[in-house]
């Protein structure tokens, strides 16, 4: 419309129009190239413009020339149009038998606008020097309605890519969301074959103990064999329960040393009538260093491993390798490899190993295996960004391995959770449980672990039931199951556990088969520190007691908690109101003194740490505390060994120590 102006000036009728057409040719290039991703080149349209602006002054108010404009705009028009037939070139993968009827349509608008204006470069022979695009031709007819229509045309095809482009994302989201169906429905399938694999080994040497009354022995070595497979089980539930998330478990501090020991304790029952040596072997990195690691995840892997190679192996070497491949500044590329000097594989076998359901030896005791399959463990690993590889040769055994990256971990090393330590179970516990339970088995399971332990214990089937028993009794730890047939253990224990009021309250710990992390939070946020997860064992039971309770020495006799002829002679000594008003805050001024003991220990103060145990046990003694003064001293003695002093405890004692003063001391004024 500007260019078809005859009224207005050069400016507005030449440059502005022109210039207008420049920007937006090279807007819709750039458009074309960032839609097709293609690598942009802005060089030539730096050329062009160096060109295409003094051309124009100069042939527009020095020396006007209306066929130089018009090349120059093609010289435009020319490149634009390239560069949008090479977009959509390059972003067909260079394969134009892969264009949609929409590339067609727009490849075709492009060279029609370019013919367009080739096709008006050629017709510009006849044209004189005073012509312009106002003079009333069949040329510049043609040429007004060609820029008209095929500009229409060309966004028409954009419309057209725009669309495909979309329906192609549909499509790959559908096919995507089925490629997923499938995965999880084959997931499924092999989880039903995987649970029924430990599940007979569970069945069957329950049978097996059954006929064997009078072989203590063999009940050992069975009940090794079903408590190792029942934990598989869980860790594959673990397992299931991430992989129908969509996730993988949490990454904690691991000590891989500790974990290898702990692996290979776990299955020494499986090997111990059988003539193979089960060892690990750990290089390129310390024996303290912690990574941090996705646990779960990884130890079920190397469980199936090992459960795989002791399987195929009758005698010989099984060798659980830990190797640091490459290291940097924060990360590590550990090496976990299984080796086994069993019956090995051909390269066929090795070529089926990770079919789902594949075994090469059906007739095998499938008792021996504790883990799950090797297709299983293949999508494990590759959800974690690895892959399983195997090397075998036949009578010379196989090695399974894969490489994962590990960051380093700065955490406190911390024993791995596994058997109990000689001096551990040595320790004789003393305190009251209550067991929130309904279901019976469990309840009896529970029974046996606390009676063993040598520790009072009540049972309580439903929540009303705990009720009754935390208002006739004072317990110092409540086992609180969360899914009860009267109600939810968590809500119970905002709305009612937390309106008791306790002497001194016990400590809650949840028991339940939800181990999930939200679940786990949930817990906490309510107040719920300590958490145990179905199923329960022994020695995971008797180490959480060991944190609760105070060994059983500090309670041979109730009579040893206070010294009675001390706060008989206190109490002559000093005035009622002056010694009621001492023991009034007593129980509060405790909590602040050991929570400065905590304070003090965590920053490894030893000095300030022991004059505040002799001030403590100096008060102690005076107030006739002796069980306190006793046990503050043994903490002081042990030095430092009190660092990883029971604070939680002592803490405990001194509030018993102080609560039975005060009662004492009210007995004596009545």
């Amino acid at each position: 419309m500007f260019q078809a102006s005859l009224s207005l000036s050069p400016i507005w009728s030449i440059m502005v129009p022109n210039t207008l057409i420049l920007c937006g040719l090279f807007m819709l290039t750039r458009g074309v190239e960032r839609f097709f991703s293609v690598h942009t080149y802005h060089l030539p349209w730096y050329i062009l413009a160096s060109v295409f602006f003094p051309s124009f002054v100069y042939f527009t108010f020095v020396e006007p020339s209306f066929l130089v404009r018009v090349v120059v705009n093609y010289l435009v028009w020319l490149l634009a149009m390239a560069l949008c037939l090479r977009a959509l070139y390059l972003g067909q993968n260079k394969n134009v038998v892969s264009f949609s009827p929409a590339h067609w349509t727009f490849a075709i608008a492009c060279i029609c606008l370019l013919s367009v204006f080739t096709l008006r470069l050629g017709m510009l022979g006849n044209f004189e020097h005073t012509d312009t695009l106002g003079t009333n031709n069949w040329v510049n007819q043609f040429f007004s309605l060609s820029v008209i229509v095929m500009p229409l045309i060309l966004c028409f095809s954009l419309c057209l890519l725009c669309s495909c482009r979309k329906e192609q994302q549909l499509a790959e989201l559908t096919s995507k969301a089925k490629k997923e169906s499938q995965k999880k429905e084959r997931f499924l399938t092999l989880l039903s074959h995987e649970l029924r694999t430990p599940l007979n080994a569970i069945v069957g040497h329950a049978e097996l103990i059954k006929q064997a009354p009078r072989e203590p022995l063999k009940y050992s070595q069975y009940c090794d064999v079903i408590i190792s497979t029942a934990m598989s089980l869980a860790d594959l539930a673990n397992q299931v329960l991430l992989n129908a998330r969509g996730k993988s478990s949490k990454q904690v501090p691991l000590n891989l040393a500790q974990f290898a020991e702990l692996l290979t304790i776990q299955f020494q029952p499986l090997v111990q009538d059988r003539e193979i040596s089960l060892c690990t072997h750990l290089t390129g990195f310390s024996s303290d260093q912690m990574f941090l690691v996705d646990q779960d995840s990884i130890g079920l892997v190397v469980k199936n491993l090992l459960s795989n190679a002791i399987k195929y192996t009758e005698n010989g070497d099984i060798t659980l390798a830990i190797k640091q491949q490459s290291s940097c500044d924060k990360s590590s590329v550990i090496r976990f490899e299984v080796t086994d000097t069993g019956e090995g594989m051909t390269q066929d076998q090795v070529e089926q190993l990770f079919q789902p359901f594949s075994s090469f030896d059906p007739a095998r005791s499938i008792a021996q295996s504790a883990g799950v399959g090797l297709m299983l463990c293949q999508q494990i690993l590759e959800a974690l960004g690895t892959q399983l590889h195997v090397s075998s040769k036949v009578g010379l055994g196989s090695s399974f391995y894969f490489d994962i990256e590990l960051v380093q971990s700065n955490a406190k090393q911390d024993a791995i959770k596994g058997n109990l330590s000689e001096d551990d179970t040595a320790v004789q516990l003393c305190g009251d449980i209550l067991v929130v339970e309904d279901n019976q088995l469990n309840q009896e399971i529970l029974r046996h672990f606390l009676t063993s332990l040598g520790l009072s214990y009540e049972i309580a089937a439903t929540l009303s039931a705990a009720e009754s028993a935390l208002r006739d009794r004072q317990f110092d730890v409540v086992f609180l199951d969360m899914h009860l047939t009267d109600g939810h253990g968590l809500e119970w224990y905002q709305t009612v556990f937390k309106q008791f009021q306790f002497q001194q309250a016990p400590v809650v710990v949840a028991i339940t088969g939800d181990v999930d992390e939200q679940s786990q939070l949930a817990y906490t946020e309510a107040g719920i520190e300590f958490f145990m997860a179905k199923p329960i064992q022994q020695a995971r039971l008797e180490r959480l007691l060991c944190q609760l309770l105070m060994p059983a020495k500090h309670f041979l006799d109730e009579q040893n908690i206070l010294d009675y002829a001390v706060i008989d002679a206190l109490a002559e000594t000093m005035s009622a109101q002056v010694l009621s008003a001492k023991l009034m805050y007593l129980s509060d001024r405790l909590d602040y003194e050991f929570a400065q003991l905590r304070g003090l220990a965590d920053i490894q103060a030893f000095e300030a740490l022991e004059e505040k145990l002799i001030q403590l046990e100096e008060e102690a003694s005076a107030l006739g505390m002796s069980m306190l003064h006793v046990a503050l001293q043994d903490v002081r003695l042990s030095m430092f060994d009190s660092l990883g002093a029971d604070w939680q405890s002592l803490h405990s004692l001194a509030k018993q120590s102080a609560y039975k003063l005060s009662e004492y001391h009210s007995k004596v004024l009545q």
